[in-house]
């Protein structure tokens, strides 16, 4: 009994550290197309927040460029916001880890929506 215990104990733990670690993926710092803004996901509670970490204006540097994005399963993250920095506006967002390792991020305000593909950020290659 004691053997089926622990055994049980054991399998219930791997369920829920695979369960976070999946939801995990997106934290990180990711670099968009034309290497001018570098943001850091971060978990804030349930939820994720993108941290500007580069930019070519040093005045929005370590402020929340996407808040409140939460894990939908399977490498897609809904009900987040955009903070449009330059016209101090939000809009929804929605992300998805694509297949090649890219992250997909699209923000959308009403009828009109608009999609970036960002890469990971690898820190030993800095340009």
């Amino acid at each position: 009994m004691k053997r089926l215990f622990f055994a049980l104990v054991i399998i219930l733990i791997g369920v829920k550290v695979s369960a976070q670690v999946s939801g995990d993926k997106i934290l990180g710092k990711w670099i968009n197309e034309d290497k001018t803004r570098i943001i850091e996901f971060v978990k804030n509670g349930s939820a994720y927040d993108a941290i500007i970490r580069k930019a070519e204006n040093p005045d929005v540097i370590g402020r929340k460029q996407i808040t409140q994005l939460v894990s939908a399963g399977e490498g897609t993250y809904n009900n987040g916001i955009i903070h449009v920095i330059k016209g101090n506006k939000t809009v929804n967002c929605k992300a998805n880890l694509l297949t090649n390792g890219k992250l997909e991020i699209k923000g959308s305000k009403g009828l009109i929506s608009k999609s970036q593909v960002w890469g990971r950020y690898n820190e030993v290659i800095k340009n």
